[in-house]
């Protein structure tokens, strides 16, 4: 089981997967997904919005606990898709929304601490 900090706007995201064994980022980019999805009944009125919080959420399905950040509405959108298509999986897991301009990794990881102050992840370098 992983800890993970998700800094997301609406058109990418920044995963860092906090483990005993270090801090791993990934990056996912929306544009990035092949989206053919014209239903716009639950994606807040973009076509992609909904492929692409489904592959995001595929990036951290162990999770123990969840960090969402980010600038803008689109934490809060994603935590909203979680709690109704993950809701026992991942919906449950998140501990805290923060909102968050653009940080550096380093800022991401300092707003972590604040959550994540049980674990001894911050030893580590990252990956």
């Amino acid at each position: 089981m992983s800890n993970y900090v998700i800094w997301l706007d609406s058109e990418k995201a920044h995963i860092f997967n906090l483990t005993t064994k270090g801090i791993v980022k990934t990056h996912l980019e929306k544009k990035s997904i092949d989206h053919h999805t014209h239903d716009k009944h639950h994606n807040h009125g973009d076509p992609g919005t909904e492929h692409f919080f489904h592959h995001l959420a595929d990036l951290f399905k162990d999770a123990e606990e969840i960090l969402l950040l980010g600038p803008g509405l689109a934490k809060n959108h994603f935590k909203t898709y979680l709690e109704k298509h993950h809701q026992d999986a991942l919906g449950k897991k998140i501990i805290g929304t923060e909102n968050s301009d653009h940080p550096t990794d380093n800022q991401i990881l300092a707003t972590a601490r604040k959550f994540f102050q049980r674990y001894d992840l911050f030893n580590h370098p990252m990956a």
